[in-house]
């Protein structure tokens, strides 16, 4: 993970070099950018430096954040480009950058919408767009007007495609937009009041208003993902260990300073610009040497650490080290003996103890998987969370007679960090079903209506020899009640009329906080 970060802040810094020889070749050349451009520099610029931020706030290696961080900057470079459109080889390369960018933003955002999961169409979707978007940018180098009719199809496809999908995952759509209006309704505020106030200013001047709309579309979504993603989190520690107040203060003087400097020793916006990043690109060094410093400090603590940097570290290698001391126990502990008894196995003379134990270490193995599979159940995302549920109850009858029959919807939908803890749920109900009921038959029905998951895990086995309000005895059940109390839901264990015990769980989904546990994977 600390190579995939520094390779892709690499890549940023490399961006960031190249944007500054590309200016430096139009101040070479004596390019100019006219005063009505300044708004168009100032939305581009910040498009460039949200890209740099969020890719260095993804030191997780979140997918979906690395292809936002990717859309803005290519956005960025199409943005830059076309302000010197009268010089021909700027203006081939920011029109070619189009369909790639119409094509980024379409996978972005549905892999937002759907935090990265597998749904219906989703195949179809990403292969047509990308067949799209290769034809209409080869064709560019054939025929301008072919290339300008391909990405119109591109566009209109691309866009109908969007609908349809969302039309057929209209309750995901409508979840997220309800349960991030507060998000979205700022966002639009806050970008539609100065856009408006913008155009009504200066609507008698064409020059000032072209490609406003399209900027207005980024700007948008850009806000959008950032308000709902990035919300304040208490228990991290700021990247500034000033205050907020203080910080903003800061940074107008430092703008202010570099503008009166600017106009008094009267220099073109194009070299205050280049000089201005060439400054953001020594901010992108010394961020990569606060992490290469962080990773490599072995006194990390979560308890007081002085940058975002160490305490993400921190974060990451406690969780690592969970991860390898659980493994080193199946290591050490369990697999070594394993292979020592399969060792003797085959020395013994008995066909009958070589069989005992062949069976013993099949049960041991398959506990040991069966264990591994409960602590962190393996959810591949190439496939629907229907066919991961499948997946994980399929693995609990490997050795046994017993049927586990799932019934859910192929289009189910669960948001972060639902997933993971319904999964968890259904398999300990149906193990804790397999061993001590001893049933034949274990449904496990999954719904998610309004708002509210609804898992039952019904058998045909002996039931409880106890009452079903007195479960504390069962570990398993005990651990699942306080999870689900925890998430303000509620667990029944009653009694099938024919015989065995249906456990029933009710977990209201919210969505406040779904982006959040998604990006913090």
């Amino acid at each position: 993970m600390k190579r995939k970060y520094m390779v892709l802040q690499g890549l940023m810094i490399l961006n960031q070099l190249l944007l500054i020889a590309f200016l430096c070749v139009m101040n070479t050349i004596g390019a100019t950018i006219p005063a009505e451009n300044i708004v168009h520099i100032v939305l581009l610029t910040f498009l460039f430096w949200d890209g740099y931020y969020i890719s260095g706030k993804n030191v997780k290696g979140n997918p979906v954040l690395s292809q936002f961080a990717i859309l803005l900057i290519l956005f960025g470079w199409h943005f830059g480009l076309s302000l010197f459109g009268s010089y021909s080889l700027a203006d081939t390369a920011s029109v070619v950058i189009l369909p790639i960018c119409l094509y980024q933003l379409m996978n972005f955002v549905q892999a937002f919408l759907f935090q990265g999961a597998n749904y219906k169409g989703r195949r179809i979707f990403l292969s047509g767009t990308a067949i799209l978007c290769f034809t209409a940018t080869l064709s560019f180098f054939i025929d301008r007007e072919s290339f300008y009719i391909l990405y119109n199809i591109q566009f209109l496809v691309s866009f109908a495609w969007c609908i349809a999908i969302s039309v057929i995952h209209r309750k995901r759509v409508w979840f997220v937009l309800r349960s991030q209006r507060k998000q979205l309704l700022f966002s639009a505020i806050f970008v539609l009041l100065p856009f408006i106030c913008y155009v009504i200013a200066f609507s008698r001047k064409e020059n000032y208003v072209e490609q406003m709309g399209l900027y207005l579309i980024v700007m948008l979504t850009f806000v959008s993902i950032h308000s709902i993603i990035f919300r304040t989190d208490h228990q991290q520690k700021p990247f500034f260990s000033l205050s907020w107040p203080t910080t903003a203060i800061f940074l107008l003087f430092c703008i202010a300073s570099f503008v009166l400097i600017v106009w008094l020793f009267g220099l073109p916006i194009l070299t205050a610009i280049t000089l201005l990043y060439l400054l953001v690109f020594c901010g992108l060094l010394y961020r990569l040497l606060l992490f290469w410093k962080a990773s490599r400090s072995e006194n990390n603590t979560s308890e007081a650490v002085p940058s975002f940097y160490e305490y993400t570290i921190a974060q990451l290698k406690h969780e690592e080290a969970l991860r390898k001391e659980f493994t080193n126990y199946l290591h050490d502990d369990i697999l070594q003996d394993l292979l020592s008894m399969k060792n003797l196995v085959r020395k013994a003379g008995q066909l009958e103890i070589q069989q005992l134990l062949e069976d013993t270490l099949r049960k041991l193995t398959s506990s040991i998987r069966s264990q591994m599979q409960a602590y962190h159940p393996k959810l591949l995302k190439n496939l629907t969370f229907k066919e991961n549920l499948q997946s994980v109850l399929d693995s609990i009858t490997n050795d046994s007679d017993t049927l586990i029959a799932l019934d859910c919807k192929d289009d189910i939908f669960l948001v972060e960090p639902y997933t993971m803890l319904i999964c968890r749920f259904a398999r300990e109900l149906a193990v804790n079903a397999l061993k001590h009921s001893h049933a034949a038959r274990i449904d496990v029905r999954l719904q998610q209506e309004n708002d509210m998951i609804i898992l039952q895990v019904s058998d045909n086995g002996a039931g409880f020899s106890t009452p079903p309000e007195d479960h504390s005895i069962h570990h398993g059940l005990a651990s699942i009640q306080e999870q689900v109390s925890f998430l303000n839901g509620k667990m029944t264990i009653k009694e099938n009329p024919n015989g065995g015990t249906n456990v029933s769980i009710f977990i209201p989904m919210k969505g406040d906080e779904s982006y959040a546990s998604f990006v913090g994977r």
